[in-house]
């Protein structure tokens, strides 16, 4: 489903952008899967479960994962599957070349005469790994970006991680923490010994929360054209008062923000999930040619809590089989739960 342009700007307006005026008005599916199950609501379609950061969330079986990004800790993790058509050896040979040969197409910075600055072996990490410290920006010549690729079993990850050029050895200490942490999973495991697990897309870190945590995943493929959404992220502040989602939707409706829109509440309510406290929101937006649905949970999340962070659960669809929807959404966000602490 394709939302028009004016129904994207106010999606965007109430679940991203801060409200700072007129407040006073306000009142590989892959490895994710655990396995199907029918929720205990009669008419509840399977839903499979997927770990996402240090949550899990199901959605309707039906769906696919489509995307999933995570960073821990600063570093980004990329994951991916050994293709079976080769030996798993000469797959991650080839892998690493051509990621090399990437590198070394960027321009270095003024002064230098080549973006490689070094490339070492780490014995001992996974079943084989290799990292590589390059410029990463040409105007920069200070900064610097390491790369680890480590073949972790069933899966390859890279994790990166930049910094100054100076602080080299400190910047690999710490990416190297974080990649003899990572295990990969196998499909359908979610069974890991007890630990500070924070869940990737493969895999999965035993580290506690320190900083800048974010997990997202994307879900599309149903049969109703639903499309899921779910972010995990940290912050550094408290939300100010009426800054949650019921105030961002009353302020776009009281202040006409979304000119041209019919805004119509089908529910505006706080809605404790998995012990949290959130903004619930389901609304019809008309622009005049296309009626959609959007479902939002917003938990405004607690300053510097890995247990606690921001998370923003939405799903969005054309108009029409509202009772189904609903009944999808509420199995949705019924089934988040943490997955800190304990292995599961």
């Amino acid at each position: 489903m394709t939302i028009s342009a004016t129904l994207r700007r106010a999606l965007l307006f109430l679940l991203i952008t801060p409200i700072v005026t007129l407040l006073a008005c306000t009142s590989s599916e892959g490895t994710q899967k655990k396995g199907t199950h029918t929720a205990t609501d009669k008419g509840v379609p399977r839903m499979t479960t997927y770990p996402i950061g240090r949550f899990a969330i199901d959605v309707p079986a039906e769906m696919k994962l489509v995307h999933q990004w995570q960073r821990l800790r600063y570093a980004e993790i990329e994951e991916f599957a050994w293709p079976g058509s080769v030996p798993r050896a000469q797959a991650r040979d080839e892998a690493w070349k051509r990621r090399l040969a990437e590198i070394g197409k960027l321009t270095p910075p003024k002064g230098k005469e080549r973006v490689i600055i070094e490339t070492r072996e780490f014995p001992g990490l996974g079943d084989w790994a290799r990292g590589v410290f390059y410029y990463g920006a040409n105007w920069a010549d200070d900064e610097g970006y390491w790369l680890i690729f480590a073949d972790s079993g069933t899966s390859g990850v890279w994790l990166t991680y930049h910094g100054l050029t100076d602080a080299k050895q400190e910047m690999l200490t710490w990416l190297l923490e974080i990649a003899r942490s990572y295990q990969s999973r196998r499909f359908g495991d979610l069974k890991l010994p007890p630990g500070n697990w924070f869940y990737t897309e493969r895999g999965a870190i035993n580290l506690p929360y320190l900083e800048q945590e974010t997990a997202a995943a994307r879900f599309e493929g149903h049969p109703l054209g639903l499309e899921i959404d779910i972010e995990t992220t940290e912050i550094h502040k408290d939300e100010a008062e009426n800054h949650g989602l019921i105030g961002r939707t009353t302020a776009v409706i009281v202040t006409g923000y979304a000119a041209g829109i019919d805004i119509k509440r089908i529910r505006s309510r706080t809605r404790v999930v998995t012990g949290l406290k959130g903004d619930e929101e389901v609304d019809r937006m008309d622009d005049g040619t296309r009626s959609v649905l959007s479902f939002a949970w917003r938990f405004a999340g607690r300053k510097d809590s890995g247990e606690h962070p921001k998370i923003l659960i939405t799903m969005e669809c054309a108009d029409g089989h509202l009772e189904e929807k609903l009944q999808i959404w509420d199995a949705v966000l019924n089934s988040l739960k943490p997955m800190y602490g304990t292995g599961r």
